[in-house]
C-alpha cells in the first residue's frame, strides 16, 4: 500500500467514524480533517498503543477544534484505525 493509499484509508475512517464536527455528508468538506492525517498515520505506522492514538484524536478535538471530547468515540476509532494495520509496507 502506498503512502497516499494509507492517507486515504485514514481520511475515510476519520470522516466516516470519527467526524467530530459532523461533515461526513457534506461534499465540499471531504478534506476537512486532512491537516491531521500525517500525525495520525505516523502513530499508526510506529505502532503506537491505542491509548496514544485515542489521545491524539481527543487532543485534536479539544485543543485544535475547541470542542468537547468524546473519549469513548476516540478510543473506538483509534482501535479501528490500528486494525487497518497501516504499519505494514
Amino acid at each position: 500500500m502506498t503512502y497516499e493509499q494509507k492517507l486515504d484509508a485514514v481520511r475515510k475512517m476519520l470522516l466516516q467514524d470519527w467526524d467530530p464536527i459532523g461533515v461526513r455528508d457534506e461534499p465540499a468538506a471531504q478534506d476537512e480533517y486532512d491537516a491531521y492525517l500525517p500525525a495520525v498515520l505516523h502513530l499508526l505506522q510506529v505502532r503506537a498503543p491505542v491509548d496514544e492514538v485515542a489521545r491524539c484524536l481527543t487532543d485534536i478535538t479539544t485543543l485544535e477544534m475547541g470542542l468537547s471530547d468524546v473519549e469513548e468515540r476516540d478510543r473506538a476509532v483509534a482501535a479501528r484505525l490500528l486494525a487497518l494495520r497501516l504499519d505494514r509496507a
